[in-house]
């Protein structure tokens, strides 16, 4: 019993290893790539009975320092004053369209119904992503994301924090794990594994929407339009990744700890729909996870030699720690360092809650 818990604890400990050396690529190397100039883009944002937020986020879409760019504004049915405050921006700006969608029997409170509308609306051939309660973080945002479509690439992954509250260890738990998720996808497609992204800061050809007729494979799910599209869409050659300060978004609202979860459980349900290597890449990470964290008590009350034990969790703390705070610096994330082995511990306790109660569709979508 000793030898085989041993050995799945070395396992599992090589195995992050691995996976840090790979976060390491993103955390040590050059993520630049970008052509001459920043190519026409439609920035595309969808609301639904979100005015007030709403009011609040477009001046800094509206302000970005780009030579040749529209926003299309998308209505999704609301019924508060979200179409009044898109008329507001539309009058006294000449770059913003509107899409007012009416629901209809067929699409009836469809996200990517209404974002399939919105693109279709577009002008420009590039369209960049976000969402309503974003704001880009500097006014080179969209010249950042577009400057990054040359050769092949016909997708761009970017990078959206959550906005912090001081002292309030829960926001710090759901921008931990916004920031860990991050560097995963970021991670994997500068090593020419792209899986997912997010719609919170995403940019992409119409090309590669039209390729794979849109949303179409995954319609019949509320949501997805991002993760799933680019599960589906994204290869080593079409993915780039914009990492800069100058190209990110951040939230202006904060989720509560119980909205985290739900959203958690929503990204499980997606995540079971994902390309079956992708699957397995994850899942291997998580399962040396969870086995780091819950080998090592039943191994010292099997007499474990505590020298050997303790030498492969320094080795692993060790590396994830460099990569880490590499990369907390290069995110501006700095702050999520001090706490990290509780953040991790309490990230593995919630995903195996999800994971053993998480087997059902969920119908809580905005």
């Amino acid at each position: 019993m000793l030898i085989t818990l041993l050995s799945l604890f070395a396992g599992s400990t090589g195995i992050l290893v691995i996976y840090y050396t790979i976060f390491g690529k993103l955390a040590f190397t050059d993520n630049s790539l970008r052509q001459g100039k920043p190519a026409p883009v439609s920035v595309i944002i969808r609301s639904k009975n979100n005015a007030a937020i709403l009011r609040q986020t477009l001046p800094a879409i509206l302000a970005q320092d780009h030579p040749d760019f529209e926003v299309i504004l998308i209505n999704d049915a609301s019924s508060d004053h979200t179409m009044e405050v898109m008329e507001y921006f539309s009058e006294r700006h000449d770059h913003v369209k509107i899409v007012n969608v009416i629901n209809n029997e067929a699409f009836w409170g469809k996200k990517k119904y209404a974002l399939t509308l919105g693109i279709k609306a577009a002008r420009h051939p590039i369209f960049v992503f976000t969402e309503d309660n974003y704001i880009p973080l500097s006014g080179m945002w969209l010249q950042e994301m577009s400057q990054h479509f040359c050769g092949e690439k016909s997708m761009v992954l970017g990078y959206s924090k959550v906005k912090r509250k001081k002292n309030v260890f829960a926001n710090a738990l759901i921008r931990f794990d916004n920031w860990f998720h991050a560097i995963k996808y970021l991670s994997f497609a500068k090593s020419g594994m792209p899986y997912t992204g997010s719609g919170k800061n995403l940019a992409y050809h119409k090309n590669a929407f039209y390729q794979v007729n849109g949303f179409i494979s995954h319609m019949n799910m509320k949501n997805g339009e991002d993760e799933l599209f680019i599960n589906e869409v994204a290869t080593a050659k079409n993915t780039a990744i914009c990492v800069a300060r100058a190209a990110r978004t951040e939230s202006v609202t904060t989720p509560s700890f119980r909205q985290w979860v739900i959203q958690k459980r929503e990204g499980f349900y997606l995540f079971r729909n994902f390309k079956i290597r992708h699957r397995i890449l994850l899942n291997t990470y998580y399962m040396a996870q969870f086995l780091f964290w819950l080998l090592p008590i039943p191994l010292v009350f099997l007499g474990m030699n505590p020298v050997t034990l303790l030498t492969l969790i320094l080795i692993k703390w060790g590396i994830q720690y460099a990569v880490m705070a590499r990369l907390a610096k290069r995110f501006d994330e700095k702050g999520l360092m001090w706490l990290l082995p509780i953040y991790e511990f309490v990230l593995i306790s919630v995903q195996f809650y999800i994971f053993i109660t998480g087997f059902r569709k969920s119908t809580r979508w905005k």
